[in-house]
């Protein structure tokens, strides 16, 4: 006893050490007051510290801000920078531009992401405001008024559900908030636009503000804008899978951070709120630790592949009494690699044509009925963990099936007959039936030898003599 306790205790501590006990894997613990860790192509959240609670993004705002610019405007248009500069509070962070300056849709989103530019997301809400309304007259205020509606409008097109914006840029305001989930969800349709996408993984722009354009005649600016983001640039904190994507800092708001990972596959979104420098890089790289080494993508099933078989009724029997069942779509889910085993697989037969049960039979043991053809949508398969659907798809019927002739029904149905015959039961009918004329025939000569015997008892025997006389 002492020793299978000894045995449980050392089993228990080492699945506790190496993560591989069957609850999965250990959590990380990070400093931020508001986290949450997702992958990206299918949104499904990993890991989640309050991340409902309301937060401030400060200059984390500016991915939205790059979205709507770029649902508005073309990279190559040309925005000229107007009096809207002279509207930037003075202790914001700056790209800086200057009046009259030529710069590029795509310029002015590095300035947005790059040097994190208060004065950019200026220019950019005026010059979409200005060409959404048609007005070119249009006030720095009104513009960000505008633009803030074009904001929240897309936010909750993207599913945003606790959010509040009222300037393209984050400068501090009570009623510009977000969370943490929010925040990931307008991470993950940033990741959708290529531009974007490579923007936010610059680690610095040289050049000029019409890029390679000519100009010609034009007020431009050369620039050397270095990222903010320590998760992407060399030096401690970098970290090797990191591609983005944007930070953020008010006193408010305190050191935040959404940041980017991809490594095999897998693409990370992790959303760090309100944790001190260092904190910010240290939550965000064990938020991709985390989920790099316990989460993959697992193929449960191809497309054209069988996901089960189903038995068949009416059909010829010499092409088999059963039907596989294919889906069209492979079947990928990313999963805890602890969980795998668990994932359920459940398949509906729902097409009503071609369902056939007897009396007697169960749900269980439905059958398809023949005819039938090739690629028939018969139902649908479902694959599932610890109650949650993970994904469901259609499947249809591997091949086509002719219906049964009127003396190949005779022969199965003969055959059905002898098959319950000489099943067990029938085997016992059987033994029971012989036994039983057995018996019948036992007693039926047990009482004819009886009565012979009785009749024999009370005769009389007489000597007869055979012809003539004696002499």
């Amino acid at each position: 006893m002492k020793k299978k306790l000894r045995a449980m205790i050392l089993f228990l501590a080492f699945a506790i050490f190496t993560n591989t006990i069957a609850f999965g894997a250990t959590k990380p613990v990070v400093k931020a007051e508001s986290a949450i860790l997702v992958e990206a192509s299918t949104g499904k959240i990993l890991y989640e510290k309050n991340a409902q609670k309301t937060m401030y993004p400060a200059s984390m705002t500016k991915i939205l801000t790059s979205i709507i610019a770029l649902d508005y405007l073309k990279p190559d248009d040309v925005v000229i920078v107007g009096n809207e500069i002279n509207d930037v509070t003075l202790d914001s962070s700056k790209a800086g531009h200057i009046k009259g300056e030529s710069i590029t849709v795509e310029n002015l989103i590095r300035g947005l992401i790059i040097p994190s530019g208060n004065d950019t997301a200026t220019v950019v809400a005026n010059a979409v405001a200005k060409k959404q309304s048609g007005d070119n007259n249009l006030s720095s205020r009104e513009s960000e008024r505008i633009f803030a509606e074009l904001m929240n409008k897309k936010a909750k097109e993207l599913g945003c559900t606790n959010s509040n914006f009222v300037n393209p840029h984050g400068y501090h305001d009570e009623r510009h908030y977000t969370t943490a989930e929010d925040m990931a969800k307008i991470a993950e349709a940033a990741l959708k636009i290529d531009l974007l996408k490579g923007i936010c993984s610059e680690k610095e722009y040289l050049g000029n503000s019409m890029g390679n354009a000519d100009i010609t005649g034009l007020k431009t600016q050369n620039y050397d804008w270095k990222s903010h983001n320590l998760l992407i640039t060399s030096g401690q904190y970098a970290y090797p899978y990191a591609t983005g994507m944007k930070t953020g800092f008010t006193d408010e708001a305190g050191n935040c951070v959404t940041a980017t990972a991809q490594k095999d596959g897998i693409s990370l979104i992790a959303v760090i709120f309100n944790s001190e420098d260092p904190g910010r890089w240290e939550d965000a790289a064990k938020l991709f630790d985390y989920g790099f080494e316990n989460f993959s993508f697992y193929t449960l099933a191809q497309n054209s592949t069988s996901v089960g078989e189903i038995g068949l009724y009416n059909n010829k029997e010499s092409e088999g009494n059963a039907l596989k069942l294919i889906i069209k779509e492979d079947i990928s889910l990313l999963l805890e690699k602890t969980q795998v085993g668990a994932v359920k697989t459940d398949i509906k037969i729902t097409n009503n044509e071609y369902i056939y049960k007897s009396k007697d039979e169960s749900d269980a043991d439905i059958k398809i009925k023949a005819p039938i053809e090739k690629d028939t949508e018969l139902g649908t398969v479902t694959y599932s963990l610890n109650g949650e659907t993970l994904a469901e798809t259609k499947v249809y019927a591997e091949k086509s099936v002719e219906k049964a002739t009127l003396i190949e029904k005779i022969i199965y149905t003969a055959k059905k007959i002898i098959s319950k015959v000489f099943s067990i039961n029938g085997l016992i009918t059987v033994a029971a039936g012989v036994v039983g004329i057995g018996a019948l025939v036992f007693v039926v000569k047990f009482l004819s030898s009886r009565t012979r015997s009785s009749k024999s008892k009370y005769k009389f025997k007489t000597n007869k003599r055979r012809g003539g006389r004696r002499f």
